[in-house]
């Protein structure tokens, strides 16, 4: 396997190494531990999440896709409120023979007139529509955006875990390539060496799948952020670092009714009970009003006024009456359901929160622990106090240690970042 170019790292405890003088001929090589990703990574673009955020809010394809559905839906809405347009007609008719001249002109406007309370009623459910569309896009929006920063902490907890093993991986090596030059020597067991080439297999196979998980976790970034660009891999630039903030469950609670996806289905029971309202005076026909200016050929002229009034003998809009009813019932459902849902999504969301933040403290100094546990093995391996089998543990235990604080650090802020989209807060920051 391809072995990994490595810098030194910019911490105290990690630029110790094994004093090979003393070991001789079975001194380790110099370690020279990990600060920066790995190699992939030097490829890739990087960008702080602020940063992916603004870029997502540029150039996502799903955000664009549900702006475009709201405006749909606002244009729909207005068009269904808007007025019918008069007709204007012209009429000729010439009924002369021979040298009778028998002919009328007639020229009128004719207009379709809706009764005030209907009209009324189908303003509110225009408005309510439009309301509701609108709150559907922030309710994207904030479900987009959650999706965006779990991506940039799950890219920087691949990578973060990617240097971890690649540290691990780097000392299990020459651990191994040691216990070769011993084995050969008899200093020790086949036994030993065995089971060091096996762990030295196994963690080169772990390096080798978190590279792959490393870089589907970039690609999944700049598939969301920068879906139309060149730009293959986006890697995050800033680590996530500290504690998240703590979010109690009151004012949780009470931010609730603000989220968008509730707002959105109160609005759409608003628009299906005005939508009841004008469908159940459908029956009462709208008259149609004409106005107009008839000359003949005798000279004879005046104005012209008609009206006309559908009967409602066949047609008196049942259906429609208790489609809307059906519409507005099952509305007011889905609104009782949807508050349901989303206080268990809260509730949900928050013991994850409370969950992770105890782990994120209660793992506080893992890493660092480890890591002096390591530096402790490597001494004491210099002064022919533990084996190799030894130090092999300790390199495992630092492996082991990493990649759970990593984990725990990724687990907090994403659960953080799920409260706020839970409770609807999240959207503010996509206009």
């Amino acid at each position: 396997m391809r072995r990994r170019r490595m810098t030194a790292s910019t911490r105290p405890g990690w630029r110790r190494a094994l004093a090979p003088a003393r070991l001789a001929p079975y001194a380790l090589p110099v370690l020279a531990p990990l600060v920066q990703p790995a190699a992939a990574q030097e490829r890739t673009r990087q960008v702080t999440l602020n940063e992916a955020i603004e870029l997502f809010g540029r150039n996502s394809l799903e955000l664009r896709i549900a702006r475009a559905e709201a405006m749909s839906a606002s244009g729909a809405t207005r068009q269904s409120k808007a007025y019918s347009n008069p007709g204007f007609t012209v009429v000729h008719e010439d009924l002369g023979s021979g040298a009778e001249d028998n002919r009328e002109t007639t020229v009128g406007v004719e207009q379709r007139l809706e009764w005030p309370g209907r009209t009324s009623a189908r303003a509110r459910a225009a408005t309510h529509r439009i309301e509701a569309a609108q709150a559907a896009f922030v309710s994207d929006s904030a479900r987009l955006l959650f999706e965006v920063r779990r991506a940039y902490a799950a890219a920087w907890a691949a990578e973060a875990r990617e240097r971890a093993l690649e540290r691990a991986t780097r000392i299990i090596a020459r651990v191994a390539d040691a216990a070769e030059s011993r084995f050969a020597a008899g200093d020790i067991s086949g036994y030993e060496v065995r089971r060091l080439r096996l762990e030295r297999v196994r963690s080169d196979q772990e390096l080798a799948e978190a590279g792959l998980q490393s870089s589907s976790g970039r690609r999944a970034l700049a598939a969301l952020v920068l879906p139309e660009s060149e730009v293959r891999e986006l890697g995050p630039a800033q680590p996530l670092a500290g504690e998240p903030p703590d979010i109690p469950l009151g004012p949780a609670l009470e931010a609730l009714p603000a989220r968008p996806d509730l707002l959105a289905a109160e609005r759409g029971v608003e628009a299906a009970r005005a939508e009841l309202s004008v469908a159940s005076a459908g029956w009462v026909p709208d008259p149609t009003i004409s106005l107009g200016y008839k000359e003949q050929a005798d000279r004879f002229s005046g104005a012209v006024l008609g009206l006309s009034i559908p009967v409602p003998l066949f047609d008196r809009n049942g259906g429609a009456t208790d489609a809307a009813r059906g519409r507005h019932a099952a509305a007011s459902a889905a609104l009782g359901l949807r508050r349901r849902e989303a206080r268990n999504d809260l509730l949900a969301a928050h013991e994850r929160h409370v969950s992770t933040r105890a782990g994120l403290a209660a793992g506080a100094g893992l890493l660092d622990d480890a890591d002096a546990l390591l530096e402790a093995a490597e001494t004491a391996y210099t002064e022919g106090e533990i084996g190799l089998v030894e130090l092999l543990d300790a390199a495992r235990a630092f492996r082991d240690a990493g990649t759970t604080a990593v984990a725990l650090q990724a687990d907090a802020w994403i659960a953080y970042y799920d409260m706020l989209r839970a409770m609807g807060r999240a959207s503010e920051e996509i206009r």
